[in-house]
């Protein structure tokens, strides 16, 4: 192991948060306004307008409300799915679910715990890391939870809001089978839907893209569930002891409270720049490094390293590593939190190996893991790397079976290679590609790969594989 001390070096980048509607964030932490029904993510107008609009197209469709029930017939699947390109570990984590607590000025969500905010009617996805990186390319998308009937939709409207505010929101309805349902709040302008009104959706079809139009203080869902025709038959789909509108999680698999997970690894040229809202961030990322290399504000021949924590907590550790190409260690190092907090990033100057070839950033917490690689080049490397945009790999995840596609023909391939690594990056797969579009079918057990395409023996580009 090569061992660089550079502790004068070290940078630990301060807390960042984005939590939404009545929530704000900043670099010292979870930061938040005070909590009161003025910031509702659906306002009491809003409400009413829905509950009328949804009637009469009830009306109109010869549709009926529910009756109240405590479970939906078709439970519920997850409202959100990453784009085709987004290969975080994770993207989302819940802001604030329902207010159970009826009192003025108190509240509590369904765990019994205070991930919620005085009124609040639904439960907040908010994207992250780079919230407004992830809106503005589009890379996570609003999905049907169950199959039904569009009730109303909302659309064309200004999708970049950072506080309270009396704007529309872009957003649709859909009524269930059984009478329920869900609305699904702050998509981003011009996104949503093309079916109209009365028209069928199926689980898990594409409704929108995660933004924050209306009442809204940055990019997330609000997802709401009502078992009837009004928001007084709200439920929450989460079950636990605090919830008291239903006893029943309406979920396929509720997701976990509060769950620590390690949501992102990067290696880039410089600092991350992340502006105040709405201004999109510059993540500086990069999977190709040109030796002799010299990042903006680094020492020379150092790049940055940074992990992305979904709710850190005091006392945790995270083994932070980089990985030689035949998966020796080449530098370690661990971070352990210092306190709580619903998300985190932590940048390091460390040092980049000199010798070519493929390496991987890993970081390791609770026996999972994140991995992200980059290749070291010299020079006459450098003028076969093309546009990433122009390599798309899909469907990711699939079964095993990839289509590879040089989007207008380029980069022109003359002796193109696909290589496939695992996680501990033994090559588990080669194949030749053609100069338009290949397809590879990969017979490995199911898990996270990585795939480097090459010309000539050159490096393009790189990526993650999803097996399931």
């Amino acid at each position: 192991m090569k061992t660089i001390h550079t502790s004068a070096l070290l940078i630990l980048l301060s807390l960042f948060t984005n939590s939404l509607c009545a929530q704000t964030g900043n670099w010292g932490g979870d930061v938040f306004e005070q909590n009161k029904a003025a910031h509702l993510c659906i306002t009491p107008q809003e409400y009413a307008l829905l509950e009328k609009q949804c009637a009469e197209s009830r009306r109109l469709l010869g549709l009926h409300a529910g009756m109240q029930r405590d479970a939906l017939l078709n439970s519920l699947a997850f409202p959100l799915r990453a784009a085709a390109g987004l290969e975080d570990c994770r993207y989302y984590y819940v802001s604030a679910g329902v207010d159970h607590n009826p009192a003025s000025g108190a509240f509590t969500d369904y765990n019994c715990g205070t991930v919620t905010y005085d009124g609040h009617g639904g439960t907040d996805f908010s994207i992250w890391p780079l919230n407004f990186y992830k809106m503005d390319n589009d890379l996570v998308e609003v999905i049907a939870a169950a199959s039904g009937t569009i009730l109303y939709k909302s659309e064309g409207h200004f999708d970049k809001n950072c506080a309270a505010t009396t704007d529309t929101a872009n957003y649709i309805v859909i009524q269930h089978a059984d009478g329920s349902q869900a609305n699904y709040w702050h998509m981003k302008k011009n996104s949503v839907t093309a079916k109209s009104v009365g028209q069928t959706v199926v689980a898990g079809e594409y409704l929108g893209v995660v933004g924050s139009s209306g009442n809204s203080s940055g990019p997330h869902l609000h997802f709401e569930v009502w078992s009837g025709s009004t928001n007084a038959t709200r439920v929450d789909p989460f079950a636990g002891s605090c919830n008291t509108l239903n006893a029943n999680s309406w979920w396929t698999a509720q997701p976990p409270y509060a769950e620590t997970a390690l949501s992102k690894v990067s290696v880039n040229t410089t600092d991350i720049v992340i502006p105040g809202c709405p201004a999109t961030e510059t993540p500086n990322e990069s999977i190709v490094f040109e030796i002799p290399f010299q990042g903006v504000g680094l020492p020379a021949g150092y790049a940055k390293f940074y992990v992305f924590i979904t709710h850190d907590f005091s006392g945790m550790n995270v083994n932070l590593s980089i990985l030689n190409p035949d998966a020796s260690t080449f530098n370690s190092w661990t971070y352990t939190g210092t306190a709580n907090s619903k998300t985190n990033l932590r940048g390091w100057s460390k040092l980049l190996p000199t010798t070519p070839g493929i390496y991987t950033f890993k970081a390791e917490y609770n026996g999972t893991t994140c991995l992200q690689s980059f290749q070291i080049v010299e020079p006459a490397s450098v003028g076969a790397i093309e546009s990433l945009s122009s390599v798309k790999v899909y469907p990711n995840p699939s079964t095993g079976k990839f289509t590879i596609e040089f989007e207008n023909g380029k980069p022109q391939i003359k002796k193109g290679v696909i290589e496939i690594y695992n996680l501990l990056g033994a090559q588990v797969f080669h194949v030749e590609v053609s100069a338009m579009q290949s397809e590879i079918n990969l017979y490995v057990q199911s898990g996270v790969y990585y795939y480097h395409l090459k010309d000539n023996g050159k490096f393009i580009t790189s990526g993650k594989l999803l097996v399931q």
